[in-house]
């Protein structure tokens, strides 16, 4: 196979993993601020229950005056947020349970009476509150269950320290790119869920790529340093994660720029979890298995002469 980067490269990629670690941290405090600033209101109606309508407006329209607009005809109640907001598209939602012909007819006259006719809604959502809960309550325990598996498999197939450093950085890919989701004006839905199971598996694949490599060069050598085993491990492999990511991040942008509604949803949460997989493997697994191999004393010498020096 042609490679995009020598397989024996010697790009330092341990030596930037502090500088790196900060990043990481800002972005995750960054996304966990996202998330709790936005309340119940980042919920799609899948786990909140209730009415939600996709309405098209024509004309100059903000989040603000839609509410103040169905406050003003008696919808105080409603929840608007702006959705893909390029093509002036509102979620409206409101959280009762009412039959749903009922409040679409609500909803129409009021918007009407409200701004005349320059709305169009586009789909209308239904989900009983108990319903809601009851699938909130499934998404956490289905990622929870995958994140288990995964660390299962890798403490299996690897070690300990590589399971941790797994999920150490699922966590991190699924924490921003949640945090991105919400922040570019999507809510939390059935879609996001599929998103982030996808990443989950996907990102781990990476790992076992290049631990796999690690694995066989400490079988080959008596003494060496652990982070010039990754580094190297990471060199030998990286044409190959650049190639496949950069055919999986097109396919995710290309459904992204011309998909619609949870297909959207579902590609932009992709395309994020896909960067951060691919930095991830690097930047927060390998400095993990780095300080826990350092911990336990094993990051042995790399040449006779330290060998010596260290004995003395």
């Amino acid at each position: 196979m042609k490679e995009l980067i020598s397989s024996s490269a010697k790009i330092n990629f341990m030596g930037k993993r502090y500088l790196c670690a900060v990043i990481s941290i800002i972005c995750v405090v960054w996304s966990i601020w996202v998330f709790i600033s936005k309340g119940d209101t980042k919920y799609g109606t899948d786990f909140l229950g209730g009415h939600e309508f996709l309405i098209e407006f024509q004309g100059d329209f903000n989040s603000e005056k839609i509410r103040a607009g169905l406050a003003a005809q008696g919808l105080p109640e409603v929840r608007v947020q702006a959705f893909q907001g390029m093509k002036n598209e509102y979620s409206v939602r409101l959280g009762e349970s009412t039959d749903p012909q009922i409040v679409r007819t609500r909803i129409e006259s009021a918007l009407k009476a409200a701004f005349g006719d320059v709305s169009k809604i586009e789909k209308t959502d239904f989900v009983g509150p108990t319903v809601g809960k009851e699938l909130q309550r499934s998404a956490i325990l289905a990622i929870g269950l995958g994140l288990v598996g995964i660390m299962l498999y890798i403490i299996f197939r690897f070690e300990f320290a590589i399971g941790l450093g797994s999920i150490i950085a699922l966590f991190h890919d699924v924490i921003i790119a949640t945090g991105v989701y919400l922040a570019s004006g999507h809510l939390i839905g059935m879609a996001t869920l599929a998103g982030a199971l996808t990443i989950i598996g996907y990102s781990v694949n990476d790992t076992v790529v290049v631990f796999d490599r690690v694995r066989e060069e400490r079988k080959k050598r008596k003494n060496y340093n652990i982070s010039d085993v990754v580094n190297e491990a990471i060199n030998f492999t990286l044409s190959r994660t650049i190639i496949t990511h950069m055919l999986t991040l097109f396919s995710a942008l290309a459904l992204y720029l011309v998909g619609a509604g949870d297909i959207k949803d579902l590609s932009l949460y992709l395309v994020v979890g896909i960067v951060c997989g691919s930095y991830s493997t690097i930047f927060i697994v390998a400095p993990v298995v780095i300080t826990w191999e350092r911990f336990k004393g094993r990051d042995r010498v790399t040449t006779i002469g330290e060998a010596q020096a260290k004995r003395a």
